[in-house]
């Protein structure tokens, strides 16, 4: 059982995470790109790889409360165009793109940096619609801890109406015909 058989501990960014692994203060570690390459690079073996066993791990969510949807639609709205921009921007300039993730991935050799970007880039999607499935997962994790999240109904948990109003004014289809 992950809750008796192991002690699962929060230890922050995946920066810290790798260093609480090389000071052996964890036996394990968690890691998403570029972590997973800089820790692979550092002689640490992968013993999961939660994709290839079709695990659907909630790591890269944007949630806010109904409340907020209801009372400020206009800053939701600004908030995704601003995202999806971000997206297209990534996607579409791999210099710049380059560049900000050397910066702020200190560290990162130039070759986890290309990896990196290639896996992101494959990985993001022009259209971010909220996925039943990383909620139903998120669920699932929750359920270790929370035994009624297992009850829970995942459908009214997401809310893809603002993307896809965003889609289908045009928005996206612009920033990548520039």
């Amino acid at each position: 059982m992950p809750d008796r058989d192991v002690k699962l501990l929060p230890v922050g960014e995946p920066s810290l995470a790798l260093q609480s692994l090389e000071r052996g203060i964890v036996d394990a570690a968690s890691f998403s790109m570029p972590a997973l390459l800089m820790a692979k690079r550092k002689g640490f073996r992968e013993l999961v790889d939660y994709e290839k066993l079709g695990i659907v791990y909630p790591y890269n969510t944007v949630t806010t409360l109904r409340p907020t949807i209801s009372k400020n639609p206009e800053l939701v709205d600004k908030f995704l165009k601003v995202l999806i921009e971000g997206i297209a921007i990534f996607k579409t300039n791999k210099g710049k793109s380059l560049s900000v993730m050397r910066k702020y991935m200190r560290g990162a050799s130039d070759d986890i940096l290309e990896e990196t970007y290639q896996y992101t880039s494959g990985e993001l999607e022009q259209v971010p619609l909220p996925s039943l499935e990383v909620i139903k997962s998120a669920l699932e994790i929750l359920s270790l801890q929370y035994p009624q999240a297992k009850q829970t109904d995942p459908n009214p948990i997401i809310d893809p109406s603002f993307v896809k109003a965003i889609d289908q004014s045009g928005f996206i289809r612009t920033l990548y015909n520039k």
